[in-house]
């Protein structure tokens, strides 16, 4: 099985803070939702992934006992995806997998630059196109777009939470 996958999101800052993390998400660049099927069900049980009845990857059980053992709630991995907001709420947006969509756009449609980093697992390489690893750093959080909180208000209490749990202080312009 080769497939060119990234860890994204919080198990990035996680490992990059040192702090210990329960789970990861892995995107899966060039390649849209039957193909990924087709590449790991030689592998494994795969169930479709949904976030708010909209379908968005799969969730692997792998065959290997040991892998099974690390990972028994399953893999997630996903399509490159962008969403849309279509309304003011946490469920109003549209969702779109697509295998042209680069690793930058997915990212575009995270919460914080903090959030916004994958790890590509083949190289090491860091991939961070909205500078997280600087607000890392500063312990600054500051969110990837300006229409973030208006697109999603639930960011707003997931904002708390990094600034209660890992002690950052938010941006003027996330403030």
């Amino acid at each position: 099985l080769s497939l060119d996958a990234y860890v994204v999101g919080g198990a990035v800052r996680d490992e990059l803070l040192g702090v210990p993390h329960a789970d990861e998400d892995f995107l899966v660049p060039d390649v849209d939702h039957a193909g990924l099927r087709k590449l790991l069900e030689p592998h494994g049980r795969i169930e479709d992934l949904e976030v708010h009845g909209q379908l968005v990857g799969v969730r692997m059980y792998p065959h290997d006992r040991a892998i099974r053992a690390l990972a028994p709630a399953g893999i997630e991995l996903t399509p490159p995806r962008a969403e849309r907001s279509t309304g003011p709420g946490h469920r109003d947006f549209a969702i779109v997998s697509d295998a042209s969509i680069g690793i930058e756009e997915d990212m575009a449609r995270r919460d914080f630059t903090i959030n916004a980093m994958a790890r590509r697992l083949s190289t090491g390489e860091l991939v961070d196109p909205y500078g997280g690893l600087a607000d890392l750093a500063r312990r600054e959080l500051r969110t990837v777009s300006e229409q973030s909180f208006r697109e999603d208000p639930l960011r707003i209490l997931r904002g708390l939470r990094l600034v209660s749990q890992l002690g950052f202080t938010p941006t003027g312009q996330t403030l």
